[in-house]
């Protein structure tokens, strides 16, 4: 690429980047008409397109630059076909994505960036067992790369390979968020408590959102920290009272802790915010009878029987 085109590109992104947007995009446009017969240029133009989040711009870019260069070098139009399918991804247009992406295949190219590509394809369709055979042809070919030793740790939790994913998890060193709420989730639905009690613990550490708090606060209660658990409850509570799956846990705090009435509370709160799950409303029934409390448990049997009802007619 000429090394004038390149300063000139370069210079309009330090210039957006300086907040002088309207110059710096002025200047892209002006690269983008007076370099428009050079391949290599409008390609590395329709990179920053993109990076700018310019979709539609880098995506017509592209497709201008294939039609007018049909002999173009092969490696640079592989380059502007898998942007393209980048962009489609992006943009959920998978049909499209997949045509560009297996015109490379088919073309006998390989290449990591292709294999990651199609698994991104499946992976976003919920195909996670086809996304896994190309991340793993991706390691293949890189497999000390950490990034996807994370990626496909992850994948492999989906389709419940959960043993193999902590492996490659661990291999990989992630500790960032997102690998340790797998991770936490990964202990917790296999009945690991207290070694997801020691994980969500950690995350909380870097993140207390009403999530978090929430998985942190059920663990606690699987290993017996009822007093923990309970404090990680109301801390949920007082960011966000409509958190639902809050109250169901603050009744099972409150009932093993023998505090009946803030059981029954917390149930009520629960069907207050609509929380439909026939089961809970049947464990207030029987709170508030074995209270005495009749009247009220015919208010809640005439809602339970009403939207019992109505979950058979929709059936």
């Amino acid at each position: 690429m000429p090394k004038k085109w390149l300063y000139v590109i370069d210079e309009a992104i330090k210039r957006i980047e300086n907040d002088e947007v309207e110059l710096g995009l002025t200047a892209l446009q002006k690269v983008q008409e007076h370099g428009k017969d050079l391949p290599d240029v409008m390609m590395y133009l329709a990179e920053v397109w993109y990076r700018l989040g310019h979709l539609e711009e880098a995506s017509q870019l592209l497709t201008d630059v294939m039609a007018k260069n049909p002999q173009m070098d092969s490696s640079l139009r592989r380059e502007c076909q898998l942007l393209l399918a980048e962009i489609a991804l992006d943009s959920s247009d998978f049909e499209t994505a997949q045509h560009l992406l297996y015109e490379c295949k088919e073309s006998g190219f390989e290449s990591i960036q292709l294999d990651l590509l199609l698994a991104d394809l499946y992976s976003l369709q919920d195909l996670d067992e086809v996304a896994v055979k190309y991340l793993e042809q991706a390691r293949l070919k890189e497999p000390d790369n950490q990034d996807i030793m994370a990626a496909l740790g992850n994948l492999y939790f989906r389709i419940g390979e959960d043993e193999k994913a902590m492996k490659l998890l661990e291999q990989a060193g992630d500790e960032s968020l997102s690998m340790l709420l797998t991770k936490g989730r990964s202990y917790a639905q296999s009945g690991q408590f207290e070694q997801a009690y020691q994980v969500f613990r950690q995350v909380l550490v870097m993140d207390r959102s009403p999530e978090v708090l929430y998985g942190c606060a059920l663990m606690a209660f699987h290993v017996g920290r009822l007093d923990e658990a309970a404090e990680l409850v109301n801390s949920l509570q007082a960011v966000d009272e409509e958190y639902v799956a809050a109250y169901p846990l603050a009744a099972d705090l409150n009932l093993s802790m023998g505090k009946t009435e803030a059981a029954i509370e917390a149930l009520k709160q629960y069907v207050s915010l609509s929380g439909f799950d026939l089961d809970q409303i049947r464990r207030l029934i029987a709170l508030l009878s074995q209270a005495g409390r009749y009247e009220e448990a015919k208010e809640y049997q005439q809602l339970h029987d009403l939207w019992d009802n109505e979950s058979d007619e929709e059936q």
